[in-house]
């Protein structure tokens, strides 16, 4: 882990314990075509026992990095919750996090002029339907990434003023 990655870690988690917004910019495919490199994400404050299959979670990784992934299954009890992630261009599931590692929920991304708003009920038909097909019942994994690409821009997208 460089320098940068620890700063903004440590400073991600002190404003999101405050109770504030996060707003940053992307980097990497792993979310692509729904989060594209270099998109800007919104994450509000919320732990490993608040949130839901579908949601894209802010997390830390055991190595000092940090990923927004989509949240595909939620194993255990609520004293001891594993969640899996994985990146939705991904094909591979993510190593196990717990709920003491979720930092918080993305809520918007806003790239190529559209804002994508995930906090309600489309959000978060949408998040599960990918979910769903993220857990391997889908066998064609191109299919899912195009029904990503244009329903959910159409179905979550709107124009940013």
């Amino acid at each position: 882990m460089n320098t940068d990655q620890g700063n903004f870690l440590e400073l991600s988690q002190e404003l999101l314990d405050r109770g504030g917004l996060l707003r940053f910019q992307a980097h990497g495919r792993s979310m692509h075509p729904f989060i594209k490199n270099g998109d800007i994400i919104l994450v509000e404050p919320r732990n490993g026992n608040s949130v839901d299959v579908g949601d894209i979670i802010f997390y830390r990784r055991p190595d000092g990095s940090s990923a927004a992934h989509r949240l595909v299954k939620i194993t255990g009890k609520k004293d001891g919750l594993t969640l899996i992630t994985k990146g939705d261009s991904l094909k591979y599931l993510d190593t196990p996090v717990t709920s003491e590692q979720v930092m918080g929920r993305v809520i918007t991304i806003e790239g190529c002029g559209r804002e994508f708003r995930l906090n309600g009920w489309r959000g978060c038909v949408f998040g599960r339907l990918v979910a769903w097909t993220a857990r391997g019942r889908y066998p064609n994994q191109r299919r899912v990434v195009r029904f990503i690409d244009k329903f959910g821009r159409l179905f979550l997208g709107r124009k940013i003023k």
